[in-house]
Protein backbone atom coordinates (compact mmCIF):
# COMPACT_ATOMS: atom_id res chain seq x y z
CA UNK A 1 0.00 0.00 0.00
CA UNK A 2 1.72 3.49 -1.58
CA UNK A 3 2.13 5.48 1.37
CA UNK A 4 -0.18 9.12 1.22
CA UNK A 5 1.42 12.72 0.69
CA UNK A 6 2.00 14.12 3.98
CA UNK A 7 1.21 16.96 5.30
CA UNK A 8 3.09 19.87 3.96
CA UNK A 9 4.52 17.95 1.05
CA UNK A 10 1.97 18.94 -1.35
CA UNK A 11 2.88 22.45 -1.29
CA UNK A 12 6.35 21.14 -2.19
CA UNK A 13 5.53 19.19 -4.72
CA UNK A 14 3.24 21.76 -6.81
CA UNK A 15 6.39 24.28 -6.15
CA UNK A 16 8.32 21.42 -7.34
CA UNK A 17 6.23 20.86 -11.02
CA UNK A 18 5.76 24.53 -11.06
CA UNK A 19 9.72 25.12 -11.26
CA UNK A 20 10.94 24.69 -14.94
CA UNK A 21 14.45 25.47 -15.62
CA UNK A 22 15.27 27.56 -18.66
CA UNK A 23 16.43 24.57 -21.03
CA UNK A 24 13.09 22.58 -20.07
CA UNK A 25 11.00 26.03 -20.71
CA UNK A 26 9.90 24.67 -24.55
CA UNK A 27 9.47 21.39 -23.45
CA UNK A 28 6.99 22.13 -20.90
CA UNK A 29 4.81 24.77 -23.38
CA UNK A 30 3.76 21.41 -24.82
CA UNK A 31 2.50 19.92 -21.97
CA UNK A 32 0.61 23.19 -20.18
CA UNK A 33 -2.08 22.59 -17.80
CA UNK A 34 -5.31 23.19 -18.02
CA UNK A 35 -6.31 26.50 -16.30
CA UNK A 36 -9.17 26.48 -14.28
CA UNK A 37 -12.26 27.59 -15.81
CA UNK A 38 -10.94 26.69 -19.08
CA UNK A 39 -12.15 23.31 -21.14
CA UNK A 40 -9.33 20.68 -22.17
CA UNK A 41 -8.66 19.25 -25.71
CA UNK A 42 -10.23 16.23 -24.81
CA UNK A 43 -13.45 17.81 -23.46
CA UNK A 44 -13.74 19.88 -26.47
CA UNK A 45 -13.33 16.35 -28.75
CA UNK A 46 -16.01 14.77 -26.63
CA UNK A 47 -18.53 17.72 -26.85
CA UNK A 48 -17.64 17.94 -30.92
CA UNK A 49 -18.40 13.86 -30.67
CA UNK A 50 -21.88 14.26 -28.76
CA UNK A 51 -23.14 17.68 -30.88
CA UNK A 52 -22.58 15.57 -34.17
CA UNK A 53 -25.29 13.69 -36.09
CA UNK A 54 -23.36 11.00 -37.11
CA UNK A 55 -21.66 9.37 -34.70
CA UNK A 56 -21.42 6.41 -35.93
CA UNK A 57 -20.13 6.84 -39.14
CA UNK A 58 -17.34 9.18 -37.08
CA UNK A 59 -16.73 6.32 -34.38
CA UNK A 60 -16.17 3.87 -37.52
CA UNK A 61 -14.12 6.05 -39.10
CA UNK A 62 -11.78 6.74 -35.75
CA UNK A 63 -11.79 2.86 -35.26
CA UNK A 64 -10.98 2.07 -38.71
CA UNK A 65 -7.61 4.32 -38.68
CA UNK A 66 -6.92 3.04 -35.02
CA UNK A 67 -7.23 -0.52 -36.22
CA UNK A 68 -6.15 -0.46 -39.51
CA UNK A 69 -2.81 -2.80 -39.81
CA UNK A 70 -0.56 -1.61 -42.88
CA UNK A 71 2.69 -3.41 -43.51
CA UNK A 72 5.48 -2.20 -45.57
CA UNK A 73 4.97 -3.79 -49.17
CA UNK A 74 1.28 -3.07 -48.95
CA UNK A 75 -0.28 -1.78 -51.80
CA UNK A 76 -3.16 0.62 -50.81
CA UNK A 77 -5.20 3.46 -52.35
CA UNK A 78 -5.17 7.11 -50.71
CA UNK A 79 -6.80 10.41 -51.57
CA UNK A 80 -4.53 13.35 -52.48
CA UNK A 81 -4.51 16.34 -50.24
CA UNK A 82 -2.05 18.11 -51.90
CA UNK A 83 0.47 18.39 -54.29
CA UNK A 84 3.79 20.21 -53.27
CA UNK A 85 7.12 20.45 -54.76
CA UNK A 86 8.55 17.66 -54.22
CA UNK A 87 5.82 15.40 -54.17
CA UNK A 88 2.25 14.40 -53.38
CA UNK A 89 0.71 14.13 -49.92
CA UNK A 90 -2.10 11.77 -49.10
CA UNK A 91 -4.63 10.97 -47.15
CA UNK A 92 -4.21 7.10 -46.63
CA UNK A 93 -6.51 6.69 -42.94
CA UNK A 94 -3.66 6.48 -41.07
CA UNK A 95 -2.00 7.62 -38.01
CA UNK A 96 -0.15 9.85 -40.02
CA UNK A 97 -0.23 10.87 -43.97
CA UNK A 98 1.31 9.40 -46.64
CA UNK A 99 3.84 11.43 -48.88
CA UNK A 100 4.99 10.18 -52.54
CA UNK A 101 8.29 11.56 -53.53
CA UNK A 102 8.56 12.77 -57.26
CA UNK A 103 11.14 10.24 -58.43
CA UNK A 104 8.73 7.82 -57.14
CA UNK A 105 5.72 9.09 -59.08
CA UNK A 106 6.20 7.30 -62.19
CA UNK A 107 8.36 5.35 -65.00
CA UNK A 108 7.12 8.23 -67.53
CA UNK A 109 9.18 11.37 -66.91
CA UNK A 110 6.66 13.54 -69.11
CA UNK A 111 4.25 12.48 -66.39
CA UNK A 112 4.51 14.72 -63.49
CA UNK A 113 2.02 14.95 -60.44
CA UNK A 114 0.46 18.18 -61.09
CA UNK A 115 -0.03 17.20 -65.17
CA UNK A 116 -2.05 13.78 -63.84
CA UNK A 117 -3.42 15.06 -59.99
CA UNK A 118 -5.87 17.00 -58.48
CA UNK A 119 -6.70 17.31 -55.10
CA UNK A 120 -9.25 14.65 -53.97
CA UNK A 121 -7.89 12.04 -56.74
CA UNK A 122 -7.82 8.41 -55.31
CA UNK A 123 -4.41 7.25 -56.06
CA UNK A 124 -2.70 3.55 -55.98
CA UNK A 125 0.69 3.14 -53.67
CA UNK A 126 2.79 0.76 -52.49
CA UNK A 127 4.10 1.45 -48.94
CA UNK A 128 7.98 1.43 -48.69
CA UNK A 129 8.61 2.53 -45.41
CA UNK A 130 5.49 3.27 -42.26
CA UNK A 131 7.18 6.04 -41.28
CA UNK A 132 9.55 8.54 -41.79
CA UNK A 133 12.23 10.61 -39.43
CA UNK A 134 9.34 13.47 -40.54
CA UNK A 135 6.68 11.21 -39.24
CA UNK A 136 5.25 10.97 -42.87
CA UNK A 137 4.56 7.06 -44.67
CA UNK A 138 6.12 6.89 -47.61
CA UNK A 139 5.08 5.85 -50.87
CA UNK A 140 5.70 4.65 -54.38
CA UNK A 141 2.93 5.34 -57.20
CA UNK A 142 5.55 3.79 -59.59
CA UNK A 143 6.64 0.33 -57.45
CA UNK A 144 2.11 0.26 -56.61
CA UNK A 145 1.87 0.52 -61.06
CA UNK A 146 4.68 -1.98 -61.50
CA UNK A 147 3.24 -4.42 -59.80
CA UNK A 148 -0.62 -3.99 -60.46
CA UNK A 149 0.88 -4.17 -64.13
CA UNK A 150 1.69 -7.41 -63.66
CA UNK A 151 -1.90 -8.53 -62.97
CA UNK A 152 -3.33 -6.31 -65.84
CA UNK A 153 -1.25 -7.87 -68.19
CA UNK A 154 -2.26 -11.55 -67.45
CA UNK A 155 -5.54 -10.53 -67.82
CA UNK A 156 -5.26 -8.92 -70.92
CA UNK A 157 -3.21 -11.87 -72.46
CA UNK A 158 -6.79 -13.46 -72.43
CA UNK A 159 -9.20 -10.46 -73.01
CA UNK A 160 -7.13 -9.52 -75.92
CA UNK A 161 -7.77 -5.95 -75.11
CA UNK A 162 -5.70 -3.21 -76.83
CA UNK A 163 -3.20 -1.04 -74.83
CA UNK A 164 -0.29 1.48 -75.21
CA UNK A 165 3.08 0.54 -74.94
CA UNK A 166 6.42 2.96 -75.89
CA UNK A 167 9.15 1.63 -77.96
CA UNK A 168 12.34 2.12 -76.09
CA UNK A 169 14.62 1.25 -78.34
CA UNK A 170 15.31 -0.73 -81.62
CA UNK A 171 16.81 -4.04 -82.29
CA UNK A 172 17.66 -6.59 -85.57
CA UNK A 173 15.02 -8.69 -83.96
CA UNK A 174 12.04 -6.34 -83.12
CA UNK A 175 10.96 -3.81 -80.69
CA UNK A 176 11.42 -3.15 -77.02
CA UNK A 177 9.30 -1.32 -75.07
CA UNK A 178 7.79 -0.45 -72.12
CA UNK A 179 4.31 -0.45 -70.26
CA UNK A 180 4.24 1.07 -66.63
CA UNK A 181 7.71 -0.05 -65.95
CA UNK A 182 7.52 -3.57 -67.18
CA UNK A 183 9.78 -4.25 -70.51
CA UNK A 184 8.71 -6.05 -72.97
CA UNK A 185 9.55 -7.30 -77.03
CA UNK A 186 7.31 -6.98 -80.19
CA UNK A 187 8.70 -9.49 -83.05
CA UNK A 188 9.63 -7.66 -85.89
CA UNK A 189 7.00 -10.00 -87.65
CA UNK A 190 4.26 -8.82 -85.38
CA UNK A 191 4.48 -5.05 -86.47
CA UNK A 192 2.18 -3.81 -88.39
CA UNK A 193 4.54 -1.68 -91.25
CA UNK A 194 4.80 -1.22 -95.16
CA UNK A 195 7.46 -3.61 -96.52
CA UNK A 196 10.59 -3.92 -94.71
CA UNK A 197 11.04 -0.50 -93.43
CA UNK A 198 13.49 0.57 -90.83
CA UNK A 199 12.00 -0.34 -87.27
CA UNK A 200 14.16 2.34 -85.87
CA UNK A 201 11.23 5.12 -87.22
CA UNK A 202 8.88 3.72 -84.26
CA UNK A 203 11.79 4.92 -80.99
CA UNK A 204 10.09 6.91 -78.86
CA UNK A 205 6.57 6.41 -80.37
CA UNK A 206 3.66 4.28 -78.49
CA UNK A 207 2.02 1.96 -80.16
CA UNK A 208 -0.90 -0.32 -79.85
CA UNK A 209 -0.59 -4.12 -79.16
CA UNK A 210 -2.21 -6.94 -77.37
CA UNK A 211 -0.27 -9.42 -74.98
CA UNK A 212 0.45 -12.25 -76.83
CA UNK A 213 2.01 -13.75 -73.76
CA UNK A 214 3.23 -13.29 -70.40
CA UNK A 215 5.38 -15.27 -68.04
CA UNK A 216 6.00 -13.05 -64.57
CA UNK A 217 8.31 -15.37 -63.33
CA UNK A 218 10.72 -15.35 -66.00
CA UNK A 219 9.93 -11.38 -66.58
CA UNK A 220 8.63 -12.05 -70.12
CA UNK A 221 6.03 -9.67 -71.83
CA UNK A 222 5.69 -10.62 -76.04
CA UNK A 223 2.95 -8.04 -77.50
CA UNK A 224 1.60 -7.90 -81.39
CA UNK A 225 0.83 -5.12 -82.64
CA UNK A 226 -0.25 -6.18 -86.16
CA UNK A 227 -2.65 -8.44 -84.11
CA UNK A 228 -3.85 -5.01 -82.77
CA UNK A 229 -3.94 -3.67 -85.90
CA UNK A 230 -6.25 -5.60 -87.43
CA UNK A 231 -8.34 -6.06 -84.49
CA UNK A 232 -8.48 -2.30 -84.23
CA UNK A 233 -9.21 -2.44 -88.36
CA UNK A 234 -12.27 -5.14 -87.80
CA UNK A 235 -13.58 -2.84 -84.89
CA UNK A 236 -13.90 0.12 -87.06
CA UNK A 237 -15.19 -1.84 -89.98
CA UNK A 238 -18.15 -2.70 -87.34
CA UNK A 239 -19.27 0.76 -86.67
CA UNK A 240 -18.79 1.61 -90.16
CA UNK A 241 -21.25 -1.43 -91.09
CA UNK A 242 -23.85 -0.80 -89.06
CA UNK A 243 -23.96 3.19 -89.33
CA UNK A 244 -24.17 2.20 -93.16
CA UNK A 245 -27.75 2.85 -95.03
CA UNK A 246 -28.50 2.99 -98.53
CA UNK A 247 -28.71 6.79 -100.41
CA UNK A 248 -25.01 7.45 -98.66
CA UNK A 249 -22.08 8.81 -100.96
CA UNK A 250 -18.92 7.07 -99.69
CA UNK A 251 -15.62 7.64 -101.06
CA UNK A 252 -13.04 4.34 -101.52
CA UNK A 253 -10.12 2.70 -103.14
CA UNK A 254 -10.45 -0.30 -105.95
CA UNK A 255 -9.61 -3.25 -104.04
CA UNK A 256 -9.88 -6.34 -106.76
CA UNK A 257 -11.76 -6.12 -110.90
CA UNK A 258 -13.64 -9.12 -111.45
CA UNK A 259 -15.73 -10.47 -114.84
CA UNK A 260 -19.19 -9.44 -113.06
CA UNK A 261 -17.71 -5.91 -111.26
CA UNK A 262 -15.24 -4.25 -109.13
CA UNK A 263 -14.85 -4.28 -105.55
CA UNK A 264 -14.13 -1.13 -103.19
CA UNK A 265 -13.24 -0.10 -99.40
CA UNK A 266 -14.85 2.66 -98.25
CA UNK A 267 -13.30 2.43 -94.99
CA UNK A 268 -12.21 -1.38 -93.91
CA UNK A 269 -15.51 -2.64 -95.49
CA UNK A 270 -15.47 -4.06 -99.04
CA UNK A 271 -18.63 -3.46 -101.51
CA UNK A 272 -19.20 -4.43 -104.65
CA UNK A 273 -20.19 -2.08 -107.47
CA UNK A 274 -21.97 -4.79 -109.88
CA UNK A 275 -21.02 -4.03 -113.59
CA UNK A 276 -24.41 -3.25 -114.30
CA UNK A 277 -24.20 -0.43 -112.00
CA UNK A 278 -20.55 0.87 -112.86
CA UNK A 279 -22.28 3.21 -116.15
CA UNK A 280 -25.42 3.97 -117.50
CA UNK A 281 -24.07 3.01 -121.09
CA UNK A 282 -22.95 -0.74 -121.30
CA UNK A 283 -19.60 -2.13 -120.07
CA UNK A 284 -18.00 -5.36 -121.58
CA UNK A 285 -15.56 -5.22 -118.45
CA UNK A 286 -14.87 -3.26 -115.48
CA UNK A 287 -11.22 -2.30 -116.43
CA UNK A 288 -12.36 -0.25 -119.23
CA UNK A 289 -13.05 1.75 -116.63
CA UNK A 290 -11.38 1.30 -113.52
CA UNK A 291 -8.13 -0.18 -112.25
CA UNK A 292 -7.09 -1.67 -108.85
CA UNK A 293 -6.03 1.11 -106.58
CA UNK A 294 -8.24 4.02 -108.09
CA UNK A 295 -9.98 6.73 -105.96
CA UNK A 296 -13.61 6.85 -106.34
CA UNK A 297 -17.26 7.58 -104.84
CA UNK A 298 -19.48 5.18 -104.59
CA UNK A 299 -23.22 5.25 -103.80
CA UNK A 300 -24.48 3.11 -101.09
CA UNK A 301 -27.61 0.86 -102.45
CA UNK A 302 -28.02 -1.65 -100.28
CA UNK A 303 -26.65 -2.78 -96.87
CA UNK A 304 -26.84 -7.15 -95.75
CA UNK A 305 -25.90 -5.92 -92.02
CA UNK A 306 -26.20 -9.65 -91.13
CA UNK A 307 -24.38 -11.24 -94.11
CA UNK A 308 -22.23 -8.07 -93.97
CA UNK A 309 -23.03 -7.59 -97.50
CA UNK A 310 -22.90 -3.92 -99.19
CA UNK A 311 -24.18 -2.83 -102.87
CA UNK A 312 -22.60 -0.19 -104.26
CA UNK A 313 -23.01 1.68 -107.36
CA UNK A 314 -21.35 4.53 -109.28
CA UNK A 315 -23.59 5.75 -112.48
CA UNK A 316 -25.80 6.98 -109.62
CA UNK A 317 -23.49 9.57 -109.21
CA UNK A 318 -23.81 10.84 -112.72
CA UNK A 319 -27.30 12.34 -114.36
CA UNK A 320 -29.32 9.71 -116.09
CA UNK A 321 -28.71 10.52 -119.56
CA UNK A 322 -32.28 8.33 -120.77
CA UNK A 323 -34.19 10.83 -118.19
CA UNK A 324 -34.36 13.46 -121.00
CA UNK A 325 -33.34 11.33 -123.92
CA UNK A 326 -37.08 11.77 -125.79
CA UNK A 327 -36.49 15.30 -125.25
CA UNK A 328 -33.10 14.99 -127.32
CA UNK A 329 -34.18 11.93 -129.67
CA UNK A 330 -36.70 11.08 -131.55
CA UNK A 331 -37.57 8.37 -134.38
CA UNK A 332 -36.54 9.42 -137.75
CA UNK A 333 -33.76 11.85 -136.54
CA UNK A 334 -30.34 10.98 -137.67
CA UNK A 335 -27.58 11.23 -135.47
CA UNK A 336 -23.83 10.72 -135.43
CA UNK A 337 -21.55 8.76 -133.38
CA UNK A 338 -18.50 6.20 -132.35
CA UNK A 339 -18.50 2.60 -132.93
CA UNK A 340 -17.32 1.56 -129.34
CA UNK A 341 -18.01 -2.07 -129.06
CA UNK A 342 -18.90 -4.87 -131.56
CA UNK A 343 -20.58 -7.91 -130.92
CA UNK A 344 -21.99 -10.79 -133.26
CA UNK A 345 -25.51 -9.58 -133.13
CA UNK A 346 -24.47 -5.81 -134.26
CA UNK A 347 -22.12 -2.73 -132.97
CA UNK A 348 -22.88 -0.44 -130.47
CA UNK A 349 -22.48 3.39 -131.34
CA UNK A 350 -22.05 6.32 -128.75
CA UNK A 351 -24.42 8.94 -129.47
CA UNK A 352 -23.06 11.26 -126.34
CA UNK A 353 -21.29 10.45 -123.17
CA UNK A 354 -23.22 7.50 -121.24
CA UNK A 355 -25.57 7.02 -124.24
CA UNK A 356 -25.30 4.30 -126.96
CA UNK A 357 -27.80 2.36 -129.56
CA UNK A 358 -27.52 -0.46 -131.39
CA UNK A 359 -27.08 -0.74 -134.75
CA UNK A 360 -28.35 -4.70 -135.34
CA UNK A 361 -26.37 -6.72 -137.70
CA UNK A 362 -29.77 -6.69 -139.96
CA UNK A 363 -29.73 -2.64 -140.06
CA UNK A 364 -26.05 -2.67 -141.08
CA UNK A 365 -26.37 -3.37 -144.94
CA UNK A 366 -29.41 -3.89 -147.27
CA UNK A 367 -27.53 -6.93 -148.60
CA UNK A 368 -26.54 -9.94 -146.50
CA UNK A 369 -24.34 -9.99 -143.44
CA UNK A 370 -21.81 -12.41 -142.18
CA UNK A 371 -19.51 -10.29 -140.22
CA UNK A 372 -20.30 -7.19 -138.42
CA UNK A 373 -16.34 -6.54 -138.72
CA UNK A 374 -16.62 -6.71 -142.72
CA UNK A 375 -18.79 -3.17 -142.26
CA UNK A 376 -17.68 -1.26 -138.80
CA UNK A 377 -14.78 -1.53 -136.41
CA UNK A 378 -14.21 -0.07 -133.16
CA UNK A 379 -13.35 3.85 -133.78
CA UNK A 380 -14.84 4.23 -136.62
CA UNK A 381 -17.49 7.64 -137.11
CA UNK A 382 -20.81 6.64 -138.83
CA UNK A 383 -24.20 8.30 -139.36
CA UNK A 384 -27.25 6.24 -138.36
CA UNK A 385 -31.08 6.85 -137.99
CA UNK A 386 -32.97 6.50 -135.04
CA UNK A 387 -35.62 3.19 -136.04
CA UNK A 388 -36.51 2.80 -132.32
CA UNK A 389 -36.61 4.75 -129.29
CA UNK A 390 -37.72 3.19 -125.49
CA UNK A 391 -36.62 5.03 -122.86
CA UNK A 392 -38.28 3.50 -120.25
CA UNK A 393 -36.40 0.30 -121.63
CA UNK A 394 -33.12 2.14 -122.24
CA UNK A 395 -33.65 1.05 -125.88
CA UNK A 396 -32.55 3.01 -128.64
CA UNK A 397 -32.44 1.04 -132.46
CA UNK A 398 -30.23 2.37 -135.41
CA UNK A 399 -29.71 1.72 -138.78
CA UNK A 400 -26.87 2.45 -141.46
CA UNK A 401 -28.97 1.04 -144.24
CA UNK A 402 -31.98 3.67 -143.56
CA UNK A 403 -29.90 6.16 -144.21
CA UNK A 404 -30.96 8.09 -147.29
CA UNK A 405 -28.32 9.72 -149.60
CA UNK A 406 -30.10 13.52 -148.15
CA UNK A 407 -29.51 12.27 -144.85
CA UNK A 408 -25.82 12.14 -145.61
CA UNK A 409 -25.47 15.29 -147.00
CA UNK A 410 -27.93 16.99 -143.79
CA UNK A 411 -27.52 14.57 -140.61
CA UNK A 412 -29.80 16.66 -138.66
CA UNK A 413 -32.63 16.17 -140.59
CA UNK A 414 -35.49 14.35 -139.31
CA UNK A 415 -36.77 11.39 -141.42
CA UNK A 416 -39.98 10.18 -140.69
CA UNK A 417 -40.40 6.14 -141.85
Amino acid sequence: MSEGTRIGEHKESAENLSAVSPENKEASSNFAATKIGEMSEFERSLMAFEESSDKDSQFADVMDRILVDFQEGDIIKGSVRSIEKAGVLLDISYKSDGFIANSEFSFDSDETPSSVLAPGDKVNVMIVKLESKEGYTVLSRKRAEYELAWGRLSKLAKTKETILVRVSSAVQGGLVVSYSGIKGFIPASQVAREGEGDLGVYLNQQLEVVVVQVDRKRRKVIFSNRISKAKLNREEAQKLLESLESGQVKEGRVTSIKDFGVFVDIGGVEGLVHISELSWSRVSHASELVKVGDEVRVFVLGVDKEAKRVSLGMKQLEEDPWVRVADRYQVGQVVEGEITRIATFGSFMRLENNLEGLIHISELAHNHIERVEDVVKVGDKVKAKIIKLVPEEQRIGLSLKAIEAKDIANPEAAVSE
